[in-house]
């Protein structure tokens, strides 16, 4: 019988995944309270760079790209995440950039971050989703975002209210032609039972 020794990346890299902090502007039922709140301080600019050249000194004698998949609480409403990402791209040595998020900011935000990011995740979370919005986000920004060079991918959220819309949210996607997946939730370390808002169904036009 045979076994797996090693599973090695097909391009090798320092791969970081960094949570940039807990404060988000939504407040889902299910996401634990260690994953986000509404009170915790951003950290600054000056915090991030240092966070970021503390770990580059201790890893830059491996000669190895890096890879950075920035997560949160949501780290879009941190107005340092642009610049960081800015400064990121300026450094001498080859950095790939993720990052996750609901979809809550602009458009004009998205386009813009795109220029600078490898790959951007978007979930739903119906709570709190306004549809037109995130999925107009999602369709202006998957041709800027062509693979293989760049990612977008769509994290359609199971969640059991919701059962309704999601066919539509796949519908879309695979109309358009956006990457995406019905991922499943672990509800065991939910906040609360209610579910408070039902978020803008309104992609009828979309």
């Amino acid at each position: 019988m045979s076994s797996i020794i090693q599973v090695d990346p097909i391009v090798k890299c320092f791969s970081v995944t960094w949570m940039l902090g807990s404060r988000c502007n939504y407040d889902c039922m299910y996401c634990p309270s260690e994953l986000h709140d509404h009170t915790s301080k951003h950290h600054s600019i000056d915090t991030l760079k240092q966070s970021w050249q503390q770990v580059v000194e201790k890893t830059q004698h491996l000669a190895l790209p890096y890879k950075l998949s920035f997560t949160g609480g949501e780290v879009t409403t941190n107005r340092d995440f642009f610049p960081f990402l800015e400064w990121l791209k300026q450094q001498p040595y080859e950095t790939q950039l993720f990052t996750t998020t609901n979809g809550s900011a602009s458009i004009k935000y998205y386009s813009k971050l795109a220029q600078l990011l490898n790959g951007l995740t978007m979930s739903t979370h119906s709570e709190f989703i306004d549809e037109a919005k995130f999925f107009k986000i999602a369709s202006v920004l998957n041709p800027i975002m062509k693979r293989p060079e760049k990612s977008l991918h769509v994290n359609i959220m199971n969640e059991h209210w919701n059962q309704d819309r999601i066919p539509h949210y796949v519908e879309y996607c695979q109309r358009h032609d956006i990457s995406h997946s019905v991922n499943t939730i672990d509800y065991s370390r939910q906040t609360r039972i209610t579910v408070y808002n039902r978020g803008k169904r309104n992609m009828v036009n979309v």
